[in-house]
């Protein structure tokens, strides 16, 4: 069964959720009886939520993309949607535009295919745009505002077009590129992913209450596993039961809800799957919920029911006590390479680890890096910074079981001095369903 975007967050999007959920009526029985201590969560209600940036939140962001563009020599930029996650426009617009023509000074353009989206906008967001519509032929929406803004000759850098993480070659369509050089062939275009990857990083006030929200919200997604799970529960009728949660605290459809017993998290692919829980194996996620369309994961390993496997207990211990090093280690200055190398030096201290994504940018939905030891296409020169917010998620190897690691993962703020921790829950060895 597929839900789609539009329909779960149309009014009673709670209430369809609940009717799927309805269609696995286990998933409430088989409830544990257990749940962990999270303070505040019954604070965490869609009443309470954000409803939106502010004017100056928005114009702090249009300055300091407009310093970057400076820095680099841009005199506008071209910005597309992106079909694993709106980031870029969604930074400049907190808008689904398809198209963003932002100039180094001038009003900002936004291009939608459908004019609804685009009278919304109008109606109401807090900074003025432009506002066109095109169903078909968006180039030449693109062409003419270029050289109402005269952009001739312009340096104009285009979001997506390549370097772009996870997706080298980018994803700008060849015919719109074409029509947009042979239109102005005296311009020069060039791929602006960076800049606009690492202008986003470090957060405004706004954006990391946002994020603080959102870590709060996905730690409920742990609760839930802990509540509905145990031996022989379907996977699925979990996996509905957190969904349901998240949507539920902040009306908003989850970005992540990844959850398998016996593997990585990552391995369920975000889908729902038809696997029992089976006792004594251990249970990984990747879990977060949306605020504002924001995204903070949270992971935490556990035990389904009994007999543990034997090292489990000396493996989880050993990945909080690296995860606490991590947090001390995350001052201002550090490098994300050094920051990597450093996680790996303390796994291998006592075995062997997992080199994948250590440290998750957050952020709107395909927004930023997935560093770690071994992703030095990501990690590039980044630098810990004040305002950045990722999530750090070490995993340890448990001796005698094949898959998954031990992990345990949560959001960090970095500060003037240091990290801080965004989460509340403890980060305590969970057994569930005994």
């Amino acid at each position: 069964m597929t839900i789609g975007r539009r329909e779960l967050l149309k009014t009673g999007a709670a209430l369809s959720v609940g009717s799927v959920l309805a269609s696995y009526p286990d998933a409430a029985k088989a409830a544990s009886g257990q749940t962990i201590d999270l303070p505040g969560a019954d604070e965490l209600v869609p009443a309470n939520m954000p409803k939106g940036f502010s004017k100056s939140e928005m114009e702090r962001r249009w300055k300091k993309l407009r310093e970057w563009m400076k820095k680099d020599g841009f005199d506008c930029l071209v910005v597309p949607a992106r079909p694993q996650g709106n980031a870029d426009v969604k930074w400049i617009s907190e808008s689904n535009a398809n198209w963003a023509v932002f100039p180094a000074d001038g009003q900002p353009t936004l291009i939608f295919r459908g004019g609804d989206d685009g009278a919304s906008v109008e109606e109401n967001s807090p900074v003025k745009f432009d506002v066109r519509v095109s169903r078909f032929n968006r180039s030449r929406v693109i062409i003419d505002r270029l050289k109402e803004l005269g952009m001739e000759r312009a340096r104009i850098g285009v979001g997506n077009l390549s370097g772009q993480m996870r997706n080298d070659e980018g994803g700008v369509s060849y015919i719109t590129m074409t029509n947009l050089k042979e239109a102005l062939p005296k311009a020069k275009f060039e791929s602006a992913v960076q800049l606009l990857m690492k202008v986003k990083l470090e957060r405004g006030p706004e954006e990391i209450e946002v994020l603080r929200i959102a870590s709060r919200v996905s730690e409920l997604a742990v609760r839930a596993i802990v509540e509905a799970g145990g031996p022989g529960v379907p996977q699925r009728d979990v996996w509905f039961h957190v969904f349901k949660t998240l949507l539920d605290a902040s009306g908003e459809e989850p970005q992540r809800v990844s959850i398998r017993s016996g593997d990585e998290g990552n391995t369920a692919g975000g889908r729902p799957l038809d696997e029992p829980f089976v006792a004594g194996q251990i249970c990984s996620q990747e879990l977060s919920c949306h605020v504002l369309g924001y995204a903070s994961q949270v992971n935490h390993t556990m035990c389904i029911g009994s007999p543990a496997p034997a090292n489990w207990e000396s493996a989880f211990k050993y990945v909080v006590e690296i995860f606490h090093a991590l947090v001390d280690y995350a001052k201002p200055g550090v490098s994300f390479q050094e920051y990597g190398e450093f996680y790996r030096k303390k796994v291998e201290d006592r075995g062997e680890g997992y080199w994948g994504v250590v440290f998750h940018t957050g952020g709107a939905s395909g927004d930023g890096p997935r560093m770690g030891p071994t992703r030095p296409d990501e990690n590039g020169d980044l630098v810990v910074k004040p305002g950045m917010v990722f999530t750090i998620k070490p995993r340890f190897v448990i001796e005698g079981v094949e898959s998954p690691s031990a992990q345990f993962g949560d959001p960090v703020l970095i500060t003037e001095t240091g990290a801080e921790r965004l989460g509340r829950r403890k980060p305590e060895l969970i057994t569930i369903g005994v």
